[in-house]
């Protein structure tokens, strides 16, 4: 049966290089695809004829029930005999390669109009497509380097990203990742970017190999084109504004909500945070509901405390949500990252001041510097003097510095609220790195933005700005997994 495969491959591979192949040729070097990545992929053409390949097998003594069993050919009866012919015709032919190089099943890509689009060798013994991924043959050693595969769409997509030097790329079969699959992957790598094109039809039923990738000890990004395919976007865009939204993805957390707000045009804002909450319910972890939560208020303008109060009436299963009292306006730009930081650190203010064991990690951790926040900056500035003369530190203690102002509306807040936290150092954690996450994000963000002015007069070396976002993109790596270690434990 390899040797069947073998004999099918070379055939289809000299016929696109004869003048037989001259159509199929000239569609894929329109495509972009190098003489010498045809040699690589052994992409091969299967002209228009019935018996192209039948007729060789044949020449060859190849048996032919083989033939039929790899769907090399098929057959039909016809007046009480069988018929047998080529199964692809007039297609681009992708042989596609175990992990020991041999190969085990085609595609094929149609040439002009008709159905299917892409047609794969049917299931045999050497061919499951569920547990195959193309071009893991040639990426795999790229992958383990990289300790990150990134997967794509289609066979044109895989191999136009090695065109460009990007070779820790695959695809699946024309199907969402599979168990096997991201199991595969994950013996090489710790990280699995799903890159999707701009106008993709697959993003819905991709989204289960997300929920997959929960059992498997492996990371999940999500990224999205803004326009075109892969292969479409590198030519246009270069490959290093195509690896900058690489570099950019969003878990998929962050990905699904994304995806719930893009599609609220029309929608209530309770619909809308409907969906948000839908998603949300599905994470695992308090912890890490609680930041999302938080986040979900920052996005939607709507009041924490409302939007928490609403989470627990959807768990419950009652509709009356009632955070229809949303902030008038929404802030944008700025003043949404500040109130996002705002809030963390009076979080992280609030904590302290109820939990005073807290305040060592605190001024070791934090600097006046890095609080934006006016409010719990003062107030962070007089824990600290309190700390440092080795004074108790309380809320009551606190209103004796601060008598007006937003300070002390703030004290008074605190001194009201109860505050029953079952673990507070797990809490502090949870603000500290949400807070070293966020600032991450918003750097690469920058150095992203930075990566596509390169070409301009003032934009400065992009490869800087690529090391930088490669640099954070390592510092968030480790952030998250010391988190998911500590809620494992």
């Amino acid at each position: 049966m390899k040797k069947l495969n073998r004999l099918a491959a070379a055939h289809y591979h000299a016929a696109i290089k004869s003048d037989q192949g001259g159509e199929g040729r000239e569609y894929i070097l329109e495509r972009g695809i190098t003489s010498a990545a045809i040699d690589e992929f052994k992409l091969g053409y299967a002209p228009g004829e019935w018996d192209f390949l039948t007729s060789y097998l044949k020449s060859r003594r190849a048996p032919m029930n083989l033939a039929l069993k790899l769907g090399l050919v098929s057959s039909s009866d016809k007046n009480g005999r069988t018929v047998v012919y080529d199964r692809f015709r007039k297609r681009i032919v992708f042989p596609i390669f175990n992990q020991k190089n041999e190969i085990i099943g085609f595609g094929g890509r149609i040439i002009g109009n008709g159905d299917p689009k892409y047609l794969n060798s049917p299931e045999s013994e050497l061919f499951s497509k569920g547990s195959i991924l193309y071009g893991f043959n040639i990426a795999r050693e790229h992958i383990a380097d990289l300790k990150r595969a990134i997967v794509v769409e289609g066979y044109l997509d895989v191999i136009g990203c090695h065109q460009a030097g990007i070779k820790n790329v695959v695809a699946p079969l024309g199907t969402a990742l599979t168990t096997q699959q991201v199991r595969l992957l994950s013996r090489y790598c710790n990280e699995i970017v799903l890159l999707f094109d701009a106008d993709s039809a697959g993003i819905k039923a991709s989204l289960r190999s997300l929920e997959i990738m929960k059992d498997v000890n492996v990371e999940a990004r999500v990224a999205i084109l803004p326009e075109g395919d892969p292969f479409d976007y590198i030519r246009k865009k270069g490959m290093r504004e195509f690896m900058a939204i690489v570099d950019s993805s969003m878990n998929p957390v962050d990905f699904k909500i994304e995806r719930v707000i893009a599609g609220a045009n029309g929608k209530n804002g309770i619909d809308v945070l409907r969906g948000v909450f839908a998603v949300i319910r599905d994470i695992e972890f308090d912890t890490e509901r609680s930041m999302y939560l938080k986040k979900a208020s920052v996005l939607l303008s709507m009041d924490e405390n409302d939007v928490r109060r609403d989470f627990k009436r959807f768990l419950d299963g009652r509709s009356n949500l009632k955070s229809h009292r949303a902030r008038a306006v929404k802030p944008e730009g700025d003043a949404a990252r500040l109130d996002f930081q705002a809030r963390s650190y009076r979080d992280l203010i609030a904590l302290v001041c109820h939990y005073p064991e807290l305040v060592r990690n605190a001024m070791i951790d934090f600097s006046e510097a890095d609080i934006t926040d006016s409010v719990s900056r003062s107030i962070f500035v007089k824990i600290g003097e309190l700390y440092s003369a080795g004074e108790a530190i309380s809320i009551d203690r606190l209103f004796n510095f601060f008598t007006d102002g937003e300070e002390k509306a703030f004290l008074d807040w605190m001194l009201f609220r109860e505050s029953k936290i079952e673990s507070p150092a797990a809490a502090y954690t949870e603000i500290y790195i949400n807070l070293k996450l966020y600032l991450i994000d918003q750097k690469i963000n920058y150095f992203i933005e930075r990566v596509k002015l390169a070409d301009s007069s003032d934009g400065g070396d992009s490869r800087e700005y690529l090391t930088e976002i490669e640099i954070l993109r390592r510092e968030r790596e480790k952030l998250s997994a010391y988190m998911y270690n500590k809620k494992i434990i």
